[in-house]
């Protein structure tokens, strides 16, 4: 009598055990399963940004970068045909993403400042000459917004707004027949390299006609 209450508490417990042990599979399963669907929305977020911000304003990452993104996207597809998302896979997928997007906003930051820095300084050097100086402002600061881009398209909307709106300010100058001369000075003088070499006749009349002069630093490097 005593074996048999005993072997049928021994198989009890065995069953209670497989079906705990079911339970913590199942909870796992599920944790993979969000981890694996957090990492595939901000995949497609990430593919998505860095292709409107090449079309938009001719961003691109690096090759070793796209080849990054290809694995990873590779490696979610083949997690989808397995049917099945193991934890280390998951835990994998989830660091690779957020090295990848660490390493393209370098590089975004990068390109950023090669496009926008000089075309702020240009709008702050014309600032005093511009028909209408306040929007000078509004466009560098819809420019600005590049610099925290970090794949939100309202941002990159905003940059290349403000990257339209200086072209516009610029144009408008009415610089002359002297404008090719007259504008690739003034972005000599908003990238710090204009020198005293630059300043020629044309240029100096043109100066003193919108009274710049006094505008105009000389120091020795």
């Amino acid at each position: 009598m005593l074996m048999d209450l005993l072997e049928q508490s021994i198989a009890a417990m065995k069953e209670i055990y497989e079906l705990e042990k079911a339970s913590n599979d199942v909870q796992k399963q599920e944790k993979n399963d969000r981890i694996f669907s957090s990492v595939v929305g901000e995949n497609h977020l990430m593919v998505q940004a860095v292709s409107n911000s090449m079309v938009q304003l001719g961003f691109a990452i690096s090759a070793e970068t796209k080849n990054k993104v290809i694995s990873l996207l590779k490696s979610s597809s083949d997690a989808v045909a397995r049917g099945m998302v193991q934890e280390s896979n998951a835990n994998y997928l989830q660091k690779e993403v957020v090295a990848i997007k660490k390493v393209i906003l370098q590089e975004w930051s990068e390109y950023y400042h090669k496009v926008a820095d000089q075309k702020i300084n240009m709008l702050q050097t014309i600032k005093g000459i511009a028909p209408e100086k306040e929007k000078t402002d509004y466009a560098s600061n819809k420019i600005k917004l590049g610099a925290s881009w970090d794949f939100k398209q309202d941002n990159l909307d905003k940059m290349e707004k403000g990257l339209q709106e200086a072209e516009t300010i610029i144009d408008s100058l009415g610089l002359g027949e002297d404008g090719g001369e007259i504008l690739d000075f003034l972005k000599k003088v908003a990238s710090g390299k204009a020198s005293v070499h630059d300043l020629t006749p044309d240029i100096l009349t043109w100066l003193m006609e919108k009274n710049m002069t006094t505008r105009l630093a000389v120091s020795f490097k």
